[in-house]
């Protein structure tokens, strides 16, 4: 046998084996698709994107009022400051360390900060707040609350049939709540209207009114300053925090992030450093 005979069967070996190895590469399983590359393209979640941005926007009630302002609602500078401390503690809680706050005054209606681009609206839970937002547990509590001169012959609800009772306007519909209060227990009041929890005292103190109808953090602010007692709650409003619709895994995380603040005191803290009469919802 010469020379090229062997060569042409060395290269017929060589020729059949890469074949069988083609042939058993592709009758082999492909390998299954791992966890990463299943998701690989998939698109982000709303708390994936707010993690990625690293900032939580925040509407909130106007924090720099004017004076005239300030003096309608006594408690307006510990709202804002245990406010914007609470959503500190969330933010720091949903997207780590590192987290920034972006906060957005509006007036009244906070939740409309969810339709311009805030994550998050620090707010008080109303009837009608979860047709409109995703609505977190309450983390303390509050209400619309019937007050009188500490003294005065006001100690029950029917007290003030037929006189004056001061409605203290302000975001959360006092006299809206004030009517509806009043008429489900068929007592006839007069309802004058005053500027705010401060405008509302001052109401009583010139005897304008018998009892005042307005915020119970404000009233509670100036409990002893000018001898206030409370008569009843007219309504609930406890603080919660409201989310846009389409974001339920953030609503869920802000939720938790409450949760944990309201277990280790952190949330009863920032209060007592805010000077706001908190109490527990």
């Amino acid at each position: 046998m010469d020379a090229g005979s062997s060569l042409t069967r060395v290269r017929a070996g060589v020729v059949a084996l890469l074949v069988g190895l083609v042939v058993a590469c592709g009758s082999a399983p492909a390998a299954p698709l791992t966890s990463s590359a299943r998701t690989t393209g998939s698109p982000a979640s709303e708390l994936d994107k707010l993690r990625a941005r690293g900032t939580l926007v925040v509407a909130i009630r106007v924090e720099a009022p004017p004076a005239n302002r300030t003096m309608g609602d006594p408690a307006h500078a510990q709202k804002r400051a245990f406010e914007i401390a609470v959503a500190n503690l969330v933010a720091t809680a949903v997207l780590g360390p590192n987290a920034r706050v972006e906060l957005r005054s509006l007036g009244g209606d906070r939740l409309a900060g969810l339709d311009q681009g805030a994550d998050i609206a620090m707010t008080v839970e109303t009837p009608t707040a979860k047709d409109r937002a995703l609505i977190s547990s309450p983390y303390a509590a509050s209400a619309v609350v019937l007050a009188a001169r500490d003294g005065a012959p006001v100690g029950r609800v029917d007290d003030v049939a037929n006189r004056s009772v001061v409605v203290a306007m302000d975001e959360l519909g006092a006299r809206d709540l004030a009517q509806s209060f009043f008429q489900q227990r068929g007592i006839s009041v007069t309802l004058d209207i005053a500027q705010g929890v401060n405008g509302a005292v001052t109401a009583l103190e010139a005897d304008r009114a018998v009892a005042l109808v307005g915020d119970g953090i404000g009233v509670n602010v100036l409990l002893t300053e000018r001898k206030l007692v409370i008569v009843s709650a007219v309504a609930s409003r406890p603080y919660v925090i409201a989310t846009r619709k389409n974001a339920p895994d953030v609503a869920a995380a802000v939720d938790a992030a409450l949760k944990a603040a309201l277990a280790s005191g952190a949330i009863k803290g920032e209060a007592a450093k805010a000077g706001f009469p908190y109490q527990a919802p």
